[in-house]
């Protein structure tokens, strides 16, 4: 997988266009890692009967369609009815197959559908289990985080500390690229995107629109100890973030890398002798049917 850019909206800003990996998210780079260490364990088989099973109708879903094709690997996804129908589609287009939507209908929850479906012929799937799979933190422990330490190595010597402003989903990226930034900088704070109606410190999530951060449980790769700061972002704020970052850059993104933008324009403008360091997870496109049914 080829590096990403990254770019300097303001002088003390770096943005990693993660959006520009094959695939359209960072999410393919956990896909990759994923599949290929299972591959070479033997828990996968290129061409062989063995599906890959994943809850996800996000970017990790459509990462693992992508990256199993090389392989030759079948992919079988729950996605909740919730989620955005053009992300469905996108997974289809991909080569990934809708299972379990009979049991969805039904009231069913995505976690029940996976572990029925398991228990039902565990030897047909080899599940992926984002939420507790070592290789999501591995893939950007290993290669994620490197790169950025390559591209802003220069500017982690001219200004006085780091600050990395992140959304947490499972946490995987958040903890690798903190813990890799940690080793090449003495001052480096992770600052948390906290979407509206939920509370990580009281383990509350609601209803927002931030897509793949503060799913409903606490992210599981992430240690709290070393998360400095935790801002709340409103949607509205998240919608304002993106539509800035698309007039300032050409390229629109999704509602989650819009409140990662929006706080960190605000940290960079209110602290300007760190360098503010955050990512560009998706585009935006696939989200505007819920805004606009919405």
């Amino acid at each position: 997988m080829s590096m990403t850019p990254v770019i300097s909206p303001l002088t003390n800003l770096r943005i990693k266009m993660e959006h520009l990996n094959p695939g359209g998210s960072h999410k393919s780079r956990a896909a990759r890692y994923i599949i290929e260490s299972a591959i070479v364990a033997g828990e996968l088989r290129p061409g062989g009967p063995r599906r890959i099973l994943e809850k996800s109708g996000g970017n990790f879903g459509i990462g693992l369609a992508y990256e199993a094709a090389k392989h030759d690997i079948g992919v079988d996804l729950v996605i909740g009815l919730s989620f955005s129908p053009l992300k469905r589609a996108l997974c289809q287009e991909y080569g990934a197959r809708l299972v379990g939507l009979d049991l969805l209908h039904q009231g069913m929850q995505p976690k029940d559908v996976v572990a029925t479906l398991l228990a039902a012929d565990a030897n047909r799937y080899f599940f992926t289990n984002q939420f507790a799979n070592p290789g999501n933190f591995e893939a950007h422990l290993h290669e994620t985080g490197p790169e950025i330490v390559q591209q802003v190595r220069a500017d982690l010597d001219r200004f006085a500390g780091c600050s990395l402003v992140l959304g947490a989903g499972t946490g995987a990226h958040a903890a690798a690229l903190s813990t890799v930034l940690r080793e090449s900088c003495a001052d480096v704070e992770l600052v948390l995107v906290e979407p509206e109606n939920c509370s990580f410190a009281e383990g509350r999530f609601g209803d927002h629109a931030q897509k793949g951060t503060a799913v409903g449980v606490l992210p599981p790769f992430l240690d709290f100890a070393h998360v400095d700061r935790i801002i709340p972002v409103s949607d509205a704020e998240a919608f304002e973030g993106q539509k800035r970052f698309a007039r300032e850059t050409g390229f629109y993104p999704g509602p989650t890398s819009g409140a990662n933008y929006h706080l960190a324009c605000q940290n960079a403008a209110t602290s300007p002798e760190r360098l503010v360091i955050s990512m560009i997870y998706d585009a935006g496109d696939c989200y505007l049917d819920q805004r606009i049914s919405a």
